[in-house]
């Protein structure tokens, strides 16, 4: 502040000097340069001398002598600039400091006779922490669930199926009062809901899964679903029928690639191309004699955009409207 203040002191001195020896008050514009050497010149040098002599007893002080209380204030404002950022960015980097070969693979929530079984790609830190399916607070999955009145519609079924209109559950009424959330995933496999993925080991990342480590668990994956003879199947991420698809392309000896011409986002049927067709029978042949159906759904996770919530929840609405 004493360095602004002496700054200002001389620019006003300067201002001063200027106005009251080259400018008359009476007589329109500036004086004349020999006027001005005249009468005014050892005045003039009087003045600038003082001038110099103000500019010379100058000292801006050094940040060690500023005022303590300055700097505080300073550095508060710049932290107020970092704490501004997004909750998600700040999420972000906490999860790229956590080694995830300390954390715990994240076990399947399945049973036998499943109406619907969800699929994701592998679980995330969030999910491998708390060990509950699309745990994360940003993933879109369970809100999704809930608007989409998945748990409404598996209930209807299993109570016309079983010619009885009440289940004995005494969660029952406040899971569709207040609606699923990740730690309800285990409980849900009581109302034929059950959960997996590609792979069950956690990453940061999707993409830090090597191609042999999603191939190997293909078999375990097909397993599955014959074990669960689960009717519906609704895989999470296009990533996963990409790895399908390749996995039994390379099978079959079939050169193929999925791409915007032949795939389509919701239940996976026969199209135009006679080869994408010819493997997509193979598939359904390794759950004979059961054919359930296999949806492929945008991802949920909050790192993953493009697709607008509404669609995601229309592809959803139409495959519990199947049900």
């Amino acid at each position: 502040m004493t360095c602004r203040n002496n700054l200002r002191q001389a620019a006003l001195s300067l201002c001063n000097i200027i106005l009251h020896h080259f400018y008359n008050p009476y007589v329109p514009g500036f004086k004349s340069v020999s006027a001005i050497i005249r009468s005014d010149l050892p005045q003039i040098m009087s003045d600038l001398q003082g001038f110099k002599s103000l500019l010379e007893g100058f000292k801006c002080e050094s940040p060690e002598n500023t005022d303590k209380a300055e700097i505080a204030r300073y550095k508060v404002s710049k932290k107020s600039k970092t704490t501004s950022k997004s909750p998600i960015k700040k999420e972000n980097r906490r999860v790229e400091k956590i080694n995830t070969t300390n954390l715990p693979d994240l076990a399947p929530s399945l049973a036998s006779n499943l109406i619907v079984l969800f699929i994701g790609y592998n679980p995330g830190v969030q999910s491998s922490i708390d060990q509950h399916h699309f745990a994360h607070h940003s993933n879109l999955f369970w809100k999704l669930f809930r608007q989409s009145k998945l748990l409404e519609k598996v209930v209807d079924v299993i109570q016309e199926k079983n010619k009885d209109p009440h289940i004995e559950n005494p969660n029952l009424e406040k899971l569709l009062e207040n609606g699923c959330t990740a730690e309800n995933d285990n409980e849900l496999v009581n109302y034929k809901i059950g959960f997996s993925d590609l792979v069950l080991r956690c990453t940061r990342k999707a993409d830090e899964l090597a191609s042999d480590e999603k191939y190997n668990n293909i078999k375990r994956l097909i397993t599955e679903i014959q074990e669960t003879e689960a009717q519906n199947v609704v895989l999470i991420g296009k990533g996963i029928w990409e790895t399908i698809i390749k996995y039994y392309s390379v099978e079959m000896n079939i050169k193929f690639k999925l791409d915007k011409d032949n795939f389509h986002w919701g239940e996976v049927g026969g199209g135009n191309n006679s080869t994408y067709n010819k493997i997509i029978n193979y598939i359904y042949s390794e759950f004979s004699p059961l054919k359930p159906k296999i949806y492929v759904f945008p991802s949920t996770s909050g790192l993953v955009f493009g697709i607008p919530f509404a669609e995601k929840l229309q592809l959803w609405e139409t495959m519990v409207n199947n049900i």
